[in-house]
């Protein structure tokens, strides 16, 4: 019954996305969303295939649904990001949680991060994107943030659509 309710609210949080389409949202609790259409793959095989990818890409996440039936996949991890110092900026080292959500159906699947959120190292409180983004001296750290997001959902898309079987 839980992963029933987590399923209808993580669809209904995510809206609707466009085919091979990223969509940056950074200030609401989407940051990106990326519907992938796979060809002849069957919803076993794609669910199979994002399930290994992100036990490969990130061992240390933690799955939170992991449902072959519905084919929904949802795996909580934290990327952290190194911003050197400059003259623009202090730098140092941020630490970000996400969720990842891929959802399964009809030969196709769509990836969600979402509830992205700075880890602050002072009493391990969050910190919204929202509101991390806006200041100043976080341009950077978010900007590297956003990049790495893509990057992560370009390299689920080669292993999943893009698979090369042996």
């Amino acid at each position: 019954m839980p992963k029933s309710i987590l399923i209808i609210v993580l669809a209904c949080m995510i809206g609707s996305a466009h085919a091979h389409c990223i969509h940056p949202v950074m200030k609401s609790k989407i940051a990106y969303t990326e519907t992938v259409d796979c060809g002849s793959v069957s919803l076993t095989d794609i669910f199979r295939r994002a399930r290994l990818w992100a036990s490969q890409s990130a061992p240390d996440n933690k799955t939170l649904v992991d449902d072959k039936e519905t084919g929904d996949f949802v795996t909580q991890g934290n990327i952290t990001i190194t911003i050197p110092r400059s003259e623009n900026s202090a730098g140092g080292i941020f630490k970000f949680a996400y969720v990842l959500s891929v959802e399964c159906a009809n030969r196709k699947y769509r990836a969600t991060v979402a509830n992205v959120e700075y880890q602050d190292g002072n009493g391990g409180h969050t910190i919204p994107m929202e509101a991390f983004s806006q200041k100043s001296e976080n341009k950077a750290a978010a900007t590297e943030l956003e990049n790495k997001l893509k990057e992560m959902l370009a390299d689920l898309q080669t292993n999943v659509k893009d698979y090369k079987p042996f």
